[in-house]
């Protein structure tokens, strides 16, 4: 529960005193590393690969700090595309043939986990092994998972260290538990580099420094430090920042100069660095022309749709409404917290008027992430004084163990199928408040689909040739393709499963992967199955499969591809030929194929 005095207590009436003894430090101490190794493992170990575009970038960044001394993307593949407009995750600056390419989101969280690729970098460069490699894509990858995993972990060790100044040991444990496995900061934090795992870990630091009130130097400093990188990490969170510096300023006006000199000289290298590498002072956002949302309906969004909602996907923090109230009824030791919880509402108002407030394609509440340090202090403060009533227990524990349940889903089967399909939630984002469509339920479908890397990364350096992201020649897709359950007859519409055999029978290993998912297939082997007849093929039939991992000169694989019949009868011939990519239209196709006649009925 948490800490206050006794006289706070009885005038309060609102929790009885504790009677826990307080641990020593030591053992916290021992308590935090062990609550970071574990969860840095159960983060890491789902081998699954969660990113995407905004993520890429930030992946790639370390190694060019590192191997080229410089802050731009040129050497990376995705900066070859033909296609304009770019990504949108890279800017491109210069004219042809003098072209830059910049990260569009922040460089915070690159440069913070740097210092992790100092190993991969060297080994790469001393085996002389260029970014097209597919032991260099695997390598980015896991880099990125680590990265991801640690920054996450970290986040929790420091709420739990936060939260002990505030409540008991077995308190702040458990809720720092709960916030590891039932937010999104397992889901989303721990499994990619987008930037909201730094923002974790700086709210809370926050949470950590400011109810000190220690009034040194040092501790200013620290808390200067944190909100800098807090908001060259994301813009967004400046308002953290600015009630952090008013909180300040009420215990000591005279660091109202430091205060300011640490605003310019951040904000100032923030914009010039915006300038230089994005073209203007808003950086990836271009502008503030983007917030013309209802709030009423993005507030709804935010926090009650089925498909984004915060209370649907993490519904324990709804006791950090009535957390908010008890932080404004108690006594002035919380006026810090009373400080960031005005930083939250504007934190949920941003994002509400925010046009794309559903978060594009993601799993869950991604806007809430960054705040949910902040949350869970308040989850202390909202359930701690009513914890001794047997009800409240129930529908606590229940809402826990759901949360969990559902950050499990998203971590060990979700993927981008509801986002896409039936139609992208960024064309109609009315299908968050689909009830009869559900997230969860849709990725829970899919079935348990941990460890999809293992194959990929035992494969990319079990092979005697590597796979390389180049365009290959005709010759060298040479292959012999075999079908095992491949139906004589179907019904109009029906549907059934073949199993393909492909062996790879030229001298270059076929890529399969590039760590960049859907994001960028160019290089990419395929299966192409096309329905044909007197050697026409009909559009709109067929299936694309990827290879399952790449394919070295000589060895073989099998996979599994759905046959859908079309919806007339005739006799048809369907086809399957390896094919790579060279972007989402065109391809090279290997002079060799296989072909099964089938009767519809």
């Amino acid at each position: 529960m948490p800490k206050h005095s006794k006289r706070a207590r009885s005038a309060s009436g609102s929790e009885p005193a504790s009677t826990a003894a307080p641990r020593r430090w030591p053992s916290r101490r021992r308590t935090a590393a062990l609550l970071f190794l574990a969860l840095t493992a159960l983060y890491f170990c789902n081998f699954r690969l969660r990113g995407a575009g905004d993520s890429l970038p930030t992946r790639a960044l370390p190694f060019s700090i590192l191997r080229e001394g410089d802050l731009d993307l040129d050497e990376f593949t995705w900066t070859s595309l033909p296609e304009r407009p770019w990504p949108y995750y890279i800017h491109a600056q210069g004219s042809e043939g003098d072209r830059r390419f910049f990260s569009v989101s922040s460089i915070a969280t690159s440069v913070v986990v740097t210092p992790l690729y100092i190993l991969p970098t060297l080994w790469l460069a001393w085996n002389d092994i260029p970014y097209v490699d597919s032991r260099a894509c695997v390598i980015a990858v896991v880099m990125e998972k680590l990265a991801a995993a640690l920054l996450a972990a970290l986040s929790a060790t420091v709420l739990f260290l936060a939260l002990c100044a505030l409540t008991t040991e077995t308190w702040a444990l458990a809720l720092a538990l709960l916030y590891a496995l039932g937010t999104s900061t397992w889901s989303i934090s721990s499994q990619a580099l987008w930037a909201h795992g730094l923002s974790e870990v700086c709210l809370a630091m926050l949470c950590l420094l400011l109810p000190r009130r220690s009034r040194s130097w040092q501790w200013i400093a620290a808390i200067g430090i944190v909100c800098s990188i807090m908001v060259w990490n994301r813009p967004q969170m400046a308002p953290f920042a600015a009630m952090t510096s008013l909180f300040l300023l009420t215990l000591d006006r005279r660091v109202a100069i430091p205060l300011a000199a640490a605003a310019l000289v951040s904000g100032g290298a923030l914009i010039a660095y915006n300038l230089w590498a994005l073209g203007n002072v808003f950086g990836g956002y271009g502008s503030l022309g983007h917030f013309s949302n209802p709030l009423l309906a993005g507030l709804a969004g935010l926090t009650i749709s089925p498909n984004r909602g915060l209370f649907v996907f993490t519904p324990i923090v709804v006791f950090a409404l009535w957390g908010i109230v008890e932080v404004w009824r108690r006594g002035d030791e919380l006026r810090w917290l009373r400080y960031l919880t005005v930083a939250l509402g504007a934190h949920v108002v941003i994002y509400a008027k925010f046009d794309e407030w559903w978060a594009g394609y993601t799993y869950g509440p991604r806007y809430f992430t960054d705040v949910l340090p902040l949350l869970f202090v308040l989850v202390a403060y909202g359930l701690a004084p009513i914890w001794r009533f047997g009800a409240v227990r129930v529908v606590a524990t229940v809402l826990a163990a759901w949360g969990v349940f559902v950050q499990a889903v998203g971590v060990y089967a979700a993927d981008d199928g509801w986002n896409r399909e039936p139609i992208s939630v960024d064309t109609r984002p009315q299908r968050v408040w689909d009830w009869n469509d559900l997230q969860i339920v849709r990725s829970l479908d899919n079935g348990f689909r941990a460890f999809e890397l293992l194959p990929v990364m035992v494969d990319a350096f079990a092979d005697d040739v590597p796979a390389r992201l180049v365009e290959l020649r005709q010759i060298d897709l040479a292959s012999r393709v075999e079908l095992t359950g491949m139906p004589a007859r179907l019904r109009t519409g029906e549907s059934a499963k073949v199993r393909v055999r492909i062996t790879n029978l030229g001298n270059a290993a076929w890529p399969s992967f590039s760590g960049q998912g859907l994001l960028d297939i160019r290089n990419l082997v395929f299966v192409v199955q096309s329905w044909q007849v007197d050697g026409r093929q009909i559009g709109g039939l067929g299936e694309v499969e990827l290879l399952p991992e790449n394919l070295a000169p000589g060895e073989s694989l099998e996979m599994e591809m759905p046959l859908v019949a079309p919806d007339r009868p005739g006799t048809f011939d369907v086809e399957f030929r390896v094919t790579q990519a060279i972007d989402g239209q065109r391809g090279i196709p290997s002079l060799n194929a296989i072909r099964a006649r089938i009767a519809v009925r």
